[in-house]
């Protein structure tokens, strides 16, 4: 829906006053109507109207400018009265609505509604993880609201809102800075998602800021990935967990995509898959000796091509995994909680999950020789500055490693 204001110059009159005009355009109805107030045409900036000089006789500009504002909110609680109740656009319930004097009250969506809607829609073309994460944002939120009592709308949506958010999640939940900042940045998609649906119009969201930091990156060594692939479990459930993580290891492919990997997926020397998280049609990546030899442990078996877990269960078995192959190198990882750092250090297996295995594809394919070029199309990674960060921590590894040889 657009509104706009114009002259009727074909109407002007004996002293030169032109009438005002609204145009409203909606749905492909456009609809015209006087606003009761006239003014000269030197006055005029095309959507109110200008102060004359002092030394002129008043034009009312302020009256008349109130008098538009005041039109241009009552069309907008008009079109979001359509909008709630579901109502197909048309000219002659908007004029009735216009012209009954009666008071439009403004439409409040309710915030978590919409949310719940946003989430919904976003299923039909989002990973799943992506549905996760904003289920866990819309959640967040609402533990805000319930512990502080602050009653979020999209009207109270403010530089206030932000401040008492940022106070809530550094200083009393103490969470980490990069997820505050997933927390923001799956907001501000909603907000703006909102807006594209008529729900709101306020853009004070869009100064809302909040810092990154780089993560630590965990991963397996070539050493230590050896160990788990080559470790004898004496129970087939670790022993499918260690398969497919280690699938991950090799191929750099992300668990979703391995949770929905097919038989069809297969040929004699490749995999062929559509990525879900980035939409990727028939990404082929060269399987090499490892990868072959783990999908010929489950050829001809119920589990074929490869045994399927959920990822909540994976994570704690992965663990489990990685203790029994005695990978427990003790391990420092950091983070910031506002300005703060914060660190710790547990053995290495703690800290595995099945986010680590494509980690651990992409560090050893650096650390082994890979060319970052292919790195970046086999592990279909689209940012140059995502594959920056890896080349980091192999920098600071052979720096290690220069230092250990020539001590």
């Amino acid at each position: 829906m657009k509104v706009s204001f114009e002259l009727r110059k074909e109407k002007i009159s004996a002293n030169g006053l032109i009438p005002i005009q609204f145009i409203v355009r909606a749905e492909g109805v456009r609809i015209r109507k006087n606003v009761g107030a006239s003014v000269l045409e030197k006055y005029w900036d095309g959507s109110r109207v200008k102060p004359n000089a002092k030394r002129e006789t008043s034009n009312n500009y302020q009256f008349i400018n109130d008098k538009l504002q005041n039109t241009e909110e009552k069309i907008n609680d008009i079109f979001f009265f359509f909008r709630a109740n579901k109502l197909e656009f048309s000219k002659e319930l908007f004029l009735k609505k216009f012209d009954s004097g009666e008071e439009i009250k403004a439409i409040s969506f309710d915030f978590f509604t919409c949310f719940e809607e946003f989430i919904e829609i976003g299923k039909l073309s989002k990973a799943y993880n992506t549905t996760k994460s904003q289920n866990t944002v819309k959640n967040f939120l609402k533990e805000f609201k319930n512990e502080k009592g602050y009653l979020i709308e999209f009207d109270s949506i403010n530089d206030h809102f932000f401040e008492e958010l940022s106070r809530y999640c550094i200083v009393e939940r103490q969470i980490k800075n990069n997820y505050f900042a997933k927390i923001v940045a799956v907001l501000k998609t909603m907000l703006r998602w909102s807006i594209k649906k008529g729900y709101h119009e306020k853009r004070t969201f869009e100064n809302f800021k909040a810092l990154e930091h780089d993560v630590d990156i965990i991963y397996l060594t070539f050493e230590e990935l050896m160990k788990l692939y080559e470790k004898e479990f004496a129970n087939d459930r670790l022993s499918h967990v260690r398969d497919f993580y280690c699938m991950g290891c090799f191929t750099g492919l992300r668990f979703s995509d391995l949770s929905k990997l097919h038989l069809a997926n297969i040929s004699e020397d490749h995999i062929v898959l559509s990525i879900q998280k980035t939409k990727t049609q028939n990404h082929a990546i060269k399987m090499n000796k490892y990868v072959k030899s783990i999908l010929s442990r489950y050829k001809g078996t119920i589990y074929e091509p490869l045994p399927s877990i959920s990822q909540q269960k994976f994570n704690d078995y992965i663990k489990e995994c990685c203790e029994e192959a005695e990978i427990n190198t003790l391990t420092t990882i950091n983070w910031f909680v506002g300005s703060k750092k914060v660190s710790k250090t547990v053995p290495k297996f703690e800290l595995i999950t099945s986010h680590t295995a494509r980690k651990t594809f992409i560090t050893n394919s650096l650390l082994l020789g890979m060319e970052p070029k292919a790195i970046k199309k086999i592990a279909n990674i689209k940012k140059d500055a995502v594959l920056d960060k890896y080349m980091k921590v192999t920098e600071a590894f052979t720096d290690d490693q220069m230092d250990k040889a020539w001590k």
